[in-house]
């Protein structure tokens, strides 16, 4: 299921899909980013969780995200930049391009599957789509959608509401600099949090502005403004 659906229990036991609103994503995004954050700066060791993916990131009562399931976790040995692994973690889809003719992971790893978080965020789009073409996932799909500026808004998910297109745009910046194919050009999950800080979305504020007169309407101003 997507990251951008959440699912509901009724009364009855039946279960009602509601599609997240891009405030919700957002914050789904800098919670799991700073999880990782602290995975990855703030231990004793870093630690390279291996499977970083929306299924891993579980959202409690509230709708905080939760990094969950570190059953492929990993703790950097001391002077080591990279770790050996004779077995590949991951899940198809999330995984690192560098696996492909190398068994060193590190914490770039960890950078370039949250990209593909952050782009399903945004697109509401699955890691794997019939859609994207033979043998390609949702990161050669954007790619190939950076051309010109209207096939790049045509990336957002329409549910997100107009006014906040700008804000998952920028979101979408950091997840294609987390997906590049290179681990050196990807950014560290700390500057990844504060890229994310600063695309913080606006909050529509309804205000009512009353005119005086028995036969006139009132009439509803939308204005921007942050969380």
């Amino acid at each position: 299921m997507s990251i951008c659906l959440m699912e509901v229990y009724g009364t009855d036991c039946t279960v009602v899909k509601i599609v997240l609103d891009w405030e919700t994503r957002y914050e789904v995004a800098l919670g799991a980013a700073k999880g990782l954050e602290y995975l990855h700066h703030g231990c004793d060791r870093p630690v390279i969780h291996r499977d970083v993916k929306s299924s891993n990131i579980l959202l409690d009562e509230d709708l905080k995200p939760r990094i969950a399931d570190f059953g492929l976790a990993k703790i950097v040995q001391a002077n080591s930049s990279k770790e050996s692994t004779q077995i590949i973690a991951g899940t198809h889809g999330y995984i690192a391009p560098e696996y492909a003719y190398t068994n060193k992971v590190n914490e770039k790893s960890d950078v370039y599957s949250f990209g593909v978080v952050l782009m399903e965020l945004v697109t509401g789009k699955r890691p794997i789509e019939p859609e994207f073409g033979e043998n390609k996932d949702i990161v050669d799909w954007v790619c190939g959608k950076l051309k010109t500026k209207e096939s790049v808004v045509s990336l957002v998910d329409s549910a997100i509401h107009e006014v906040h297109r700008e804000n998952a745009i920028k979101v979408l910046k950091v997840a294609i600099l987390c997906t590049a194919r290179l681990p050196t050009l990807r950014p560290t999950m700390r500057t990844v949090v504060q890229m994310l800080e600063e695309a913080q979305p606006w909050h529509l504020v309804s205000i009512v502005v009353s005119k005086d007169g028995g036969g006139k309407k009132d009439q509803e101003l939308m204005e921007n403004h942050k969380l």
